[in-house]
């Protein structure tokens, strides 16, 4: 199975609160009753519009390369009904259009397959599940070269998931994880309500595997969020990775609540998180990141411009939830001094409202072990954060003051304090996941800008499990100085709501009414290792 090329000839216009599941034992039943096989050879060669550049190939994913990934969405099944999915797993690449080895813990299968990268970047997976005698098929867009990064999503009738992939550092399979890391999780609801949803964000201290100390912030569905540390319920250990960068830890907190995950390793400094408890296994996927100087924070941390984007659970009905994106201005002294919000939720959207220090004031606080707490106050609407720091530069955090949700995302410095209409320039990898009318939709693709408010659109994407190539749409866009961006794009958005954190990424967001869909976007020619709009 794959997706077709379109060309210029056919252009058109949280740790902690899950409870046992068994999700990997329905999953592969369902797959086997369900899914299509979809065979070995991929010979799809992505999507490309006039306008479109680069030079990536096969190769553009060296040859014995291995790389690690993330996805979180539906399954979507023949009467569509839709239950949560996610997925983590490993890959190994030959560079010649073939992966050769990996393993795939949502289905407990090892895996093998074939892969074609087109000149611009996009192309497309075959994931072969040996254990199964089935196939998956990815539609991938390489966001960077230098490390390796790829959006990703599934292009099959049996799932709306989207992610991330990321190429590791073999050199850091050598040792479980040492250093102090901040961490974010998110479980996911276990059926289509809010029930069952999680989030947490925190700190753990590390030696050699052995985690000696961790403080975190935890978000349970229709409870307000509370503050925990470590347990003793169970050795928290990180076992050293094997040949493939994996490894298992469990962790308990100190209200007796316990969670195991396998781990993958991007880097010495970065982990993700894949939940494993139970007879069939969890709906939860979490990443750590290295703190840059622990014990060490200030307010003076925080300072300058922030971009935050943030996704999760709403007590609506399946393929629904809260989406939202901003930016805000601190003083490094403890109160915000200016910023916009835009949200969706339910399908519903707030876009646009004006972040103030009068009012009811805009302020935060940070802690010397990098806990930060925010408040925002937004045409009156008041949003409070709780999150942790890796360094000045980026941090996880959930929202904390509205038991109806369970919200969770990522905030980063802004490269600059002013931007223009020339910074959104050149060719740009993207991801996005959600819905549009209560029907889960992914896409990836390109966007390509010309700097002057001027802008294209390739995207493949699926609905429902319909997998189709829109083709290629042409927008315009307009910057905003604190680096918020409209944009219009033919036969698609009318609200396409972006925030800069550079010229090099930003976070994306769809602000027309009964659309539900976030995600991400980095220049395809820039070092972006962590592209944003992830899980």
């Amino acid at each position: 199975m794959s997706f077709s090329k379109v060309s210029a000839s056919s252009q058109s216009s949280s740790f902690w609160g899950a409870s046992s599941r068994i999700l990997l034992v329905v999953i592969s039943l369902l797959i086997l009753a369900f899914l299509s096989a979809c065979g070995s050879n991929n010979s799809s060669t992505g999507v490309n519009c006039p306008g479109s550049t680069g030079n990536f190939t096969n190769a553009s994913l060296p040859a014995g390369s291995q790389w690690t990934y993330q996805l979180s969405g539906w399954f979507v099944n023949q009467s569509l009904a839709y239950q949560p999915y996610v997925a983590a797993g490993v890959l190994t690449v030959d560079g010649n259009g073939n992966i050769t080895s990996g393993f795939d813990d949502a289905f407990q299968s090892s895996i093998t397959g074939a892969y074609h990268i087109s000149s611009n970047g996009t192309g497309s997976m075959t994931i072969n599940l040996t254990g199964l005698g089935q196939s998956l098929v990815w539609a991938v867009t390489l966001s960077s070269a230098t490390p390796g990064a790829l959006y990703i999503m599934e292009a099959d009738t049996g799932f709306n998931a989207a992610g991330t992939a990321y190429q590791q550092t073999p050199a850091a399979f050598a040792a479980a994880p040492t250093g102090t890391f901040a961490f974010h999780t998110h479980i996911l609801p276990a059926g289509n309500s809010l029930a069952g949803s999680a989030a947490s964000v925190g700190v753990m201290a590390v030696n050699a595997g052995t985690i000696t100390t961790l403080n975190e912030d935890v978000l349970l569905a229709g409870l307000a969020p509370s503050q925990r540390t470590l347990g003793n319920a169970v050795t928290p250990v990180f076992t050293v990775p094997d040949s493939t960068g994996v490894g298992t830890v469990t962790f308990a907190d100190s209200q007796g609540q316990t969670t195991a995950y396998n781990y993958y390793v991007i880097d010495a400094n970065t982990y993700l998180l894949f939940e494993t408890d139970g007879t069939g296994g969890g709906l939860g996927l979490g990443r750590l990141e290295a703190q840059s100087a622990p014990g060490t924070f200030l307010n003076s941390s925080l300072n300058g411009g922030y971009i935050f984007g943030s996704r999760g659970d709403t007590t609506g009905s399946a393929a629904v939830g809260i989406n939202s994106v901003g930016q805000f201005t601190t003083d490094g002294g403890g109160n915000v001094l200016s910023g916009t919000y835009d949200t969706v939720r339910d399908g519903s959207p707030s876009l646009g409202a004006a972040i103030t220090s009068s009012g009811t004031a805009s302020v935060y606080n940070v802690e010397t072990n990098g806990r930060v707490s925010i408040t925002l106050n937004a045409n009156g609407t008041v949003i409070g954060l709780t999150g942790y720091l890796a360094d000045s530069a980026r941090g996880f955090f959930l929202v904390n003051n509205d038991t109806t949700r369970v919200e969770d995302g990522t905030l980063e410095a802004q490269s600059s304090s002013s931007f223009a209409t020339t910074d959104f320039n050149g060719q740009f990898a993207f991801g996005m996941h959600g819905a549009t009318g209560g029907l889960p939709l992914d896409r990836n693709g390109t966007v390509t800008s010309d700097g002057n408010g001027n802008l294209g659109l390739a995207e493949v994407a699926n609905s429902g499990g319909t997998i189709n190539v829109p083709g290629c749409l042409s927008g315009t866009y307009t910057v905003t100085s604190n680096g918020r961006v409209t944009a219009s794009i033919s036969s698609l958005s009318g609200n396409m709501i972006v925030y800069m954190v550079s010229p090099n990424e930003f976070y994306v967001l769809q602000g027309d009414s009964q659309a539900q869909m976030f995600g991400g976007a980095t220049l395809q020619t820039a070092n972006v290792p962590d592209p944003p709009g992830a899980f």
